[in-house]
């Protein structure tokens, strides 16, 4: 709780320091940790993967990026989860990246198993994690100081195809999402971009803010032993419930 404490008697004139000092990731530490990620990166979109059954022959990964905390330039120090979003070209539409998505979730990680490039990073614990939608998890290694990063790999339908960056969706876009019919949060990776250029371009002060708001929430729903902090809210609970004093990993917050 000490982190909680210096935070709530910091006055707003030294907020920018205290995020300078307890929050932003050393420069180092994240390039080492892209650097593992980016190999990651490669894997997938030079990758040609075998399709099956109602799949197209080669898969081809058409384009990756990274989202949550590392995609729009928010990351705490205290993270070591990295998530990626893979636009693929069998997807065609809605329906059939509903369809499909297990298949290429499993397509995905027989492939993984036998990339030497990626058991050279200690790649280990792989498996098909039950999220909204399902996701593929699996840690590795920083080639210098050996440390683990938990990386996510979520597959997509492109629905926004190669826009620019601070371009509007085509109407017919979010017709043919409606007409999906698809779950709360089923076809959310297909705009990640827009989820992700909304935060990732704005001022620095506005993200310094929301690493100040997550660190709080993450400290106020992990405070260690003992009670939860006293100024602890239910209103800002996001996502599932977690049990009492389980730490909330960063993949859990919305931004």
């Amino acid at each position: 709780m000490a982190l909680m404490q210096e935070l709530y008697s910091t006055p707003a004139s030294r907020l920018d320091s205290f995020v300078a000092q307890w929050l932003q990731p050393h420069r180092e530490w994240k390039e080492e940790v892209l650097d593992a990620v980016r190999t990651v990166e490669e894997f997938l979109r030079q990758e040609h993967f075998q399709g099956k059954r109602g799949l197209d022959q080669h898969v081809q990964v058409l384009k990756v990026i990274k989202v949550g905390s590392f995609g729009n330039g928010t990351i705490l120090r205290s993270t070591r989860e990295v998530e990626l979003v893979a636009f693929l070209s069998c997807f065609h539409s809605f329906q059939e990246a509903a369809k499909h998505h297990q298949d290429v979730l499993r397509l995905i990680w027989k492939t993984m198993c036998q990339s030497q490039d990626l058991l050279d990073l200690g790649l280990e614990d792989l498996r098909v994690e039950q999220r909204v939608p399902d996701a593929l998890v699996f840690t590795i290694q920083t080639r210098g100081t050996a440390e683990p990063i938990t990386v996510t790999i979520v597959p997509a339908y492109r629905a926004l195809g190669p826009s620019l960056p601070n371009s509007q969706p085509p109407p017919e876009v979010y017709v043919s999402l409606i007409e999906a019919c698809g779950g709360p949060g089923n076809f959310s990776p297909s705009f990640s971009e827009l989820q992700r250029n909304f935060v990732k371009h704005r001022p620095t002060k506005l993200k310094s803010l929301l690493r100040l708001v997550k660190h709080w929430y993450q400290q106020a729903h992990h405070p260690g032993s003992g009670r939860p902090h006293p100024q602890r809210s239910r209103r800002v609970q996001m996502g599932h419930r977690r049990s009492e004093g389980l730490p909330v990993p960063e993949t859990g917050l919305l931004l």
